[in-house]
């Protein structure tokens, strides 16, 4: 059935949106009925019938078919698409930059949706085989990819994306001590890497998600791995993706002028404050091979789980953004020390943010994982991670059921190989 079709009969039985945030974007999309009968690959078989002369999307419940009709066709602007009442709002005001006129549109308004809403609510729509595919050409595009989504229902557990992941193939060219440089080539959900994952404490005045992308591509490069507030849409508020877990990889090409880092590694990002998503952290802390914190005006919950960061496995920076104009000194707002004293934790541990840009910010970063390259931090697959995902309670797409039926496809495959091989000695006898 086409995103049409089903579009027409779904809105036959439209309900009112339930008293949630969540349901509101969903509501405002258009994607409820795709709650309960995911939107599937064969909804996307009318892609010959996309043209680049399409017309711009006219109200929110045409955002994601431009979504995904652009990521078809593996445009840049895919993650941005407009309604042609707000572009023609911004461009046609002559008194108010583009921030000040999105900053100030309500949640309900027509076009107002931040695009890292959309993406959360087309995933939340797609079925396991369609999030495959737009993970495939999400990937081809460079953009983030979910990890870990958020529920509907804010009250029901995240789930772990595995099978999205499969299907994504990298290559890359590490940074050996001798001059023989091999290419490899990897399914990245079952190649063993490290995983630096980035959250936030308490508000900073520091885009974290820009931060990450000048250290995946580097300063000068255009590429915009993870959407941030810079970018058109950007600043509006996000009511859908609080708790999303994205991941994007550093995949070195051999040429150490333009790789960031020596070896391959995956960047995971925590949207919104860490504090309001616990069990994500806890997932982050168990997983991750280090783990990035932005912290900002920390009050007495953000200590404790600052503190439970700490007795993890993983290695632990601390980046500190602490408003010392509002606080008077360089403290943790209710503590009479400074990071490293307060933390236990050594002086490279701890970076100084206040005051830097996000570029020099992430040369500062760059150059501390550096140090801890290649051998120093813990390596991990992510299917290893949904392990660790599972663990601590979220949900995870690939369930037993699921994990059942994959060993017994990989015991027959194991048994017509030995076949195979089984064959051809007879044969050469």
């Amino acid at each position: 059935m086409s995103l049409k079709r089903h579009k027409r009969l779904s809105s036959k039985k439209k309900k009112s949106p339930k008293d949630n945030l969540q349901a509101e974007v969903l509501h405002e999309l258009s994607l409820e009925a795709y709650q309960a009968i995911p939107l599937d690959v064969s909804s996307m078989l009318d892609i010959i019938t996309w043209t680049l002369g399409n017309q711009s999307p006219l109200e929110p419940s045409d955002l994601p078919k431009a979504f995904l009709q652009s990521l078809w066709l593996l445009r840049k602007d895919a993650r941005t698409p407009w309604c042609e009442s707000l572009h023609n709002l911004v461009t046609n005001d002559d008194n108010n930059s583009t921030g000040k006129v999105l900053s100030s549109f309500k949640g309900d308004s027509q076009g107002a949706i931040n695009p890292l809403d959309l993406i959360t609510a087309v995933y939340m729509s797609a079925s396991t085989f369609l999030q495959q595919e737009i993970s495939k050409r999400m990937m081809q595009c460079q953009f983030s990819i979910p990890l870990v989504l958020p529920n509907k229902d804010p009250e029901e557990p995240s789930c772990f994306l595995l099978w999205p992941l499969r299907g994504i193939v990298g290559q890359w060219r590490s940074h050996p001590l001798n001059k023989y440089r091999r290419i490899q080539e990897g399914d990245l959900a079952t190649t063993c890497m490290p995983l630096v994952s980035f959250v936030r404490l308490g508000c900073c005045s520091v885009s974290k998600s820009q931060v990450l992308n000048h250290m995946l591509r580097g300063v000068t490069s255009s590429c915009q791995t993870f959407l941030h507030r810079g970018m058109e849409g950007g600043q509006l508020p996000k009511r859908l993706s609080g708790g999303l877990v994205e991941i994007g990889w550093h995949l070195p090409t051999g040429d150490s002028t333009k790789d960031v880092f020596p070896v391959p590694l995956v960047f995971s990002n925590l949207r919104g404050d860490a504090s309001a998503h616990e069990k994500c952290l806890t997932f982050l802390c168990k997983a991750s091979s280090a783990i990035v914190v932005f912290c900002g005006n920390l009050k007495e919950k953000e200590k404790l789980l600052l503190a439970s960061c700490k007795d993890t496995n993983s290695k632990l920076i601390l980046i500190d953004l602490l408003d010392t104009e509002r606080n008077g000194s360089r403290v943790v707002g209710f503590v009479d020390e400074n990071l490293e004293k307060y933390m236990g934790l050594p002086e490279e541990s701890v970076i100084q943010g206040r005051g830097l840009s996000e570029d020099a910010l992430a040369s500062k970063l760059c150059d501390t994982l550096k140090h801890l390259l290649p051998d120093r931090l813990k390596l991990i697959t992510l299917e290893e991670a949904a392990q660790f995902a599972a663990d601590i309670g979220l949900n995870v797409d690939e369930g037993p059921i699921c994990q059942k039926a994959m060993a017994s496809v990989e015991e027959v495959l194991k048994g017509a190989f030995v076949e195979q091989i089984s064959r051809a000695r007879k044969s050469r006898e």
